[in-house]
């Protein structure tokens, strides 16, 4: 079968090999194997490949942290999963390829009357989101939070999740062309960075005193995003999408007591029981089922163009994911 291998961590479209490997070995008690239909290319697959995330797979290694496939072989004993099923993958199973063998017990079906493309993202940034949300800065109903880079898929996310609970969000963006689609989904309020961001945000709330930001680019705009909370606020850094460390002013770290903590979805989960895991996966999967969240996609590749693929999802000024299509 045709996947994607890394030999070796750096440039991310010059590490990536298309081949041919070994087809999954029959699957034994409890697996299954599933044909992959579609996995997403995500912020955390690149620093994987640059080999700058915060844990590395062992070399070679098969990318791919989360997909959507059709199960094609069942293992004794595997229950509640039959051939045909659409189901979503397990977290970092190595999507990018044609056919992948994992636990039952640890994929949840899929609806059929989705694009696989759209499914295909339906773990990593809902869980990411709902935790950002609920597990770091206690919020009520009428709050508000901000965050940057708003218009990506978690940031959609994050929209969605918060108006579910009453929380209101102030959205941050590079491009006034990103504005309008956040608004439609219910974002309270969107604004361009630059500029007298915080004045601008104090003025879109009439002064309500943020306590949470989300901070997902690093650099400059964790910056920026602390000068727009209100003392005592915190704001929480979980990508680095600029490359570049992120700094918060001395000023509002001792006179306003901002606080700085760091979100790693992988370290997370790792204290979160597996059954309250899945039922929170499957209520999450099911908003991408009934379509309350819209994440676009920009454009789908085979395998085959794998190079072009990665370089495409690393282009800034994109308006949605990139996605693999590892059949055809």
């Amino acid at each position: 079968m045709k996947a994607i291998r890394v030999d070796a961590f750096g440039p991310p479209a010059e590490v990536v090999r298309y081949l041919e490997v070994p087809e999954p070995e029959p699957p034994r008690a409890g697996e299954i194997t599933v044909s992959v239909e579609a996995a997403p290319i995500n912020p955390s697959d690149l620093l994987i490949l640059s080999g700058l995330y915060g844990a590395l797979p062992r070399l070679p290694t098969i990318p791919g942290k989360e997909g959507v496939g059709r199960v094609i072989d069942v293992g004794p004993g595997a229950t509640g999963v039959e051939r045909g099923m659409r189901v979503l993958l397990p977290m970092g199973a190595g999507a990018w390829r044609q056919r992948v063998k994992v636990l039952a017990e640890d994929v949840i079906p899929a609806p059929e009357d989705v694009p696989a493309e759209k499914l295909s993202m339906a773990t990593l940034n809902p869980l990411a989101a709902h935790f950002l949300l609920t597990a770091l800065v206690t919020l009520n109903p009428g709050d508000f939070l901000v965050q940057n880079a708003a218009n990506s898929a978690i940031g959609r996310w994050i929209v969605t999740l918060a108006k579910e609970r009453g929380i209101k969000t102030v959205n941050v963006v590079r491009r006034a062309s990103q504005c309008a689609p956040l608004r439609a989904l219910g974002a309270d309020v969107v604004l361009v960075d630059g500029a007298e961001l915080g004045k601008r945000i104090t003025a879109a709330t009439r002064g309500a005193s943020i306590q949470l930001g989300l901070d997902a680019v690093a650099s400059g705009a964790t910056t920026r995003i602390a000068g727009c909370l209100g003392r005592g606020g915190t704001v929480v850094s979980f990508g680095m999408l600029s490359g570049q460390p992120g700094h918060i002013a001395t000023n509002d770290l001792v006179f306003r007591d901002i606080h700085l903590r760091g979100f790693w979805l992988s370290s997370h989960l790792a204290t979160i029981e597996k059954e309250e895991l899945r039922v929170l996966w499957r209520r999450l999967a099911s908003l991408v089922a009934s379509r309350a969240v819209d994440v676009p996609v920009e454009a789908t590749y085979t395998l085959d163009r794998i190079k072009d693929a990665v370089t495409h999802a690393e282009r800034e000024g994109r308006s949605g994911k990139i996605v693999l299509t590892p059949n055809g």
